[in-house]
């Protein structure tokens, strides 16, 4: 190494020695990270049943997805395809208007990116591989912006999948910079067409009527050579090769013959550009491109499709008034983001497909999180999964959270350990104290009636939790039509007031049961329909559904037939009835005695009769079923309850956060030399912010620079304190400068006007974070010191490299 270390002399080249390949190396998996349970073979079964709950979850989103958007992606596909054919079929002399596609998607950002991998697929498979997608990051620059373009349309990006198309295939190696402009683009495509159309016919020139190339495949599969070098052609691409075919005519029929629009005749498939998001493109980048593209229209079917967070007046607002005139512009509307949870909550959260629940505080976080912050649906399923991660690693008796088919023979081969882990439960042994004593005794030491007793009460858990979801449907139906809506008009906010709560003990259902006794016979029958509908689902698989079907469809038939039937019942003879004398008497008196009067005069309707009947049978069903899941037995298997350690990892609180790693920074770095014995003491080997945080926590209000630094030094250097007040290290200056400038950009401390040699405590972190000092002055024993931030950060870097 001594004779290569003049750079100048030569350029040397240092093989990398030959180590352990990527084959050779120790693959480690989610297992190896899963847990710290005493015995393995629950880490395992934890650990499988996880994955395949997750497994299950990720099928059912993927389908949901395509669903959810399935109309407007048909329409937009349609669009996309019709404007190509229009594109091939009319002459682009007289217009220069771009076919677009304007998708509002809404304000949920995050869910934005599998949208248009969804709609990215689509077109794929059924209309055109070359599609390029832009994003705003990538898109600062107008040639960033046509470079990202042109290599993802002729498959040198990262859209299309080149194995999948034989002309993607074809199209050669990267382009460079240089040579990616719209007429390499424009000559790659004409040579493109005109490969098709000889593929399509037998004759090298019949249908397509325009020049083609001798040898196509070798001038797809390198369309840089073809075009010669990037100086000499990338004017005019196609001068070269128009050139050697028609070599007797002039120059100008040359041009001519080149610049003659040829889609008309040919072919083609449509080049699909997609702006992700619109609004955050720079307007001038955005303008010039879509010029650029309208100037290229005649030779290139070029369809554009933006991306819309807000509404299409934002485009308006961001075009320019040419620009504007060169878009053909279409609105397609995707469901909003809170259509889609409520799918997502019916078929994941409500569904005996996958045995995963969660109680009522962690499905609030997630709701609260959803609706507060960003309205995003991919970040309600991360949560979703760190609950269930959560479920799975905190509880040992979570191995028995898996289908029904599997659990039979995994309770059968239960040890006497994993069988104490289900009895310690709270719920069993509630259970167990409600069962007469005998039972008690057999539940606590017989394994083969405990076994018995679980597999019986798992299943019950399971039949009650189906015919939950469908009363929650029944309550949504019964109660989103009501006014003022008492307890919402969505299935989300009934199940999160019946995971939390019995229902009849809920005001709101108080006052929509009131409500419901004052509605009409016409409200109430469609109303009535739509319950039999979703109990009609249920009557195969629970007999206590089943029988409220019949009763309710016995009420309901007898409701439609009102009008058929005497609506009075028959009233006693007024004649006969006992007069009642109003004598004057105290005002209570006389009160009560016409209430009474009112309740005997007042006729009796018989759908008054049948309507009492049909919301006294909803509400003895409810207050039978509709109780939360912590009051059943061995719910702790399946459902997750607590939300504090959800919390703690899906709501970021900064400032507890901040002060457990200066305070302990042991508790995130997990370094032996870090490691604390008592809370209040301070090493040496602590990080330097950590010991000048912990130091001017000893002071009050005002800390004194000086004092504050020769604190530090006796901490770091550990020598004595009249040494270290003689000679200053430069070193361990500038690192408690470091410290402390990094204290106030976190915001602990905030410098001071009281005192110049004084810094202020700042009890809670400033909203905006304040530019840092160049220097600190202090004076100490009537000795000016000044310290210096870039000369002691300067001295700092010259120290280490010496």
């Amino acid at each position: 190494m001594a004779a290569t270390v003049s750079v100048s002399k030569g350029v040397f080249a240092f093989k990398r020695s030959k180590g352990k390949t990527q084959n050779d190396a120790t693959t480690l998996s989610s297992l190896d990270f899963w847990g710290q349970d005493e015995e393995a073979d629950i880490k395992k079964v934890t650990h499988k049943n996880y994955v395949h709950c997750w497994k299950n979850i990720t099928q059912t989103l993927n389908n949901l997805q395509d669903k959810i958007h399935a109309k407007v992606f048909e329409e937009l596909v349609t669009f996309v395809k019709s404007a190509g054919e229009n594109m091939r079929r009319q002459d682009h002399g007289e217009t220069n208007d771009i076919p677009t596609a304007c998708l509002v998607t809404g304000v949920n950002m995050p869910d934005h990116n599998s949208i248009f991998e969804s709609l990215v697929r689509l077109l794929t498979e059924g209309v055109t591989p070359h599609i390029a997608r832009l994003r705003s990051r990538d898109c600062t620059t107008l040639r960033g912006a046509v470079y990202k373009m042109i290599t993802q349309l002729m498959g040198q990006g990262e859209v299309v999948d080149p194995d999948m198309y034989e002309e993607v295939a074809t199209t050669g190696p990267e382009l460079k910079r240089a040579q990616c402009t719209m007429p390499v683009l424009t000559a790659w495509y004409k040579e493109l067409s005109s490969s098709s159309a000889e593929k399509s016919s037998p004759t090298k020139s019949g249908s397509c009527g325009q020049m083609t190339a001798k040898t196509p495949k070798k001038a797809l599969a390198s369309p840089c050579k073809a075009l010669g070098s990037p100086k000499k052609n990338i004017a005019n691409p196609m001068s070269e090769r128009a050139g050697s075919s028609h070599s007797g005519k002039s120059p100008r029929k040359r041009m001519k013959l080149s610049e003659k629009p040829y889609l008309s005749k040919c072919h083609t498939l449509p080049l699909v550009v997609i702006l992700e998001d619109v609004e955050s493109f720079p307007s001038n980048v955005l303008n010039d491109l879509i010029l650029i593209c309208s100037n290229h229209i005649q030779n290139l079917p070029i369809v554009l499709v933006f991306g819309v967070a807000t509404t299409t007046a934002a485009v308006h607002r961001s075009l320019a008034q040419d620009a504007s005139a060169c878009v053909a512009m279409e609105v397609f509307q995707a469901q909003p983001s809170t259509h889609y949870l409520n799918h997502v909550i019916e078929q994941v959260l409500m569904s005996d497909k996958v045995p995963f629940h969660i109680g009522g505080r962690p499905f609030k976080l997630l709701l609260d999180i959803f609706l507060y912050s960003d309205l995003s649906v991919e970040k309600f399923v991360k949560g979703l999964k760190v609950c269930m991660m959560e479920h799975f690693l905190g509880n040992s008796s979570s191995f028995l959270c898996c289908s029904a088919s599997k659990r039979t023979s995994l309770i059968e081969a239960m040890t006497p350990a994993q069988l104490d882990i289900i009895r310690k439960l709270p719920s069993f042994r509630t259970y167990v104290e409600k069962c007469p004593p005998k039972e008690q005794a057999a539940l606590l030491l017989d394994e083969k009636v405990s076994k018995e007793t679980i597999v019986t009460l798992l299943s019950q858990l399971e039949s009650w939790y189906i015919r939950f979801c469908c009363l929650v449907k029944v309550v949504q139906v019964l109660t989103s039509t009501l006014p003022l809506c008492p307890l919402g008009k969505q299935v989300r906010e009934v199940l999160a007031t019946c995971l939390s709560q019995p229902l009849l003990d809920t005001e709101e259902f108080q006052k929509a049961t009131k409500l419901l006794k004052l509605m009409s016979r016409e409200e109430m029958l469609p109303i009535l329909r739509n319950i039999l509908e979703i109990l009609q689902d249920k009557l195969s698989n629970d007999e206590e559904m089943s029988d409220m079907h019949y009763k309710l469809s016995l009420l309901v038939g007898r409701l439609s037939s009102l009008d058929q039937l005497d609506q009075v019942i028959e009233e006693p003879n007024r004649d006969e009835e006992p007069t009642v004398s109003l004598q004057a008497s105290d005002r209570f008196v006389l009160k009560e005695k016409l209430q009474e009067l009112a309740k005997k005069s007042r006729k009796t309707n018989m759908y008054d009769t049948l309507r009492c009947d049909v919301v006294e049978l909803l509400v003895k069903t409810f207050e039978q079923h509709l109780q939360p899941p912590s009051l059943q037995p061995l719910h702790e298997i399946m459902f997750l309850e607590s939300s504090s350690s959800v919390k703690h990892l899906l709501v970021g609180v900064p400032r507890p956060a901040l002060t457990t790693a200066l305070s302990n920074p042991h508790h995130y770095l997990q370094c032996d030399c870090c490691q604390l014995k008592d809370p209040s003491s301070i090493l040496t080997t602590l990080p330097d912010i950590s010991v000048a945080y912990k130091l001017h926590l000893e002071c009050g209000r005002l800390v004194n620079l000086y004092d504050w630094m020769q604190a530090f030094i006796s901490v770091i250097d550990g020598e004595d304190e009249d040494s270290a007040k003689k000679t200053v290290d430069q070193q361990l200056q500038a690192r408690f400068v470091q410290a402390v400038s990094e204290l106030q950009f976190i915001g602990f401390i905030k410098p001071t006007k009281r005192k110049t040699d004084h810094v202020k405590e700042a009890l809670a972190p400033d909203q905006s974070i304040h530019p840092l000092k160049d220097s600190y002055s202090v004076t100490y024993k009537k000795k000016p010191l000044l310290l210096e931030v870039s000369s002691l950060s300067s001295c700092f870097v010259l120290v280490l490299a010496n």
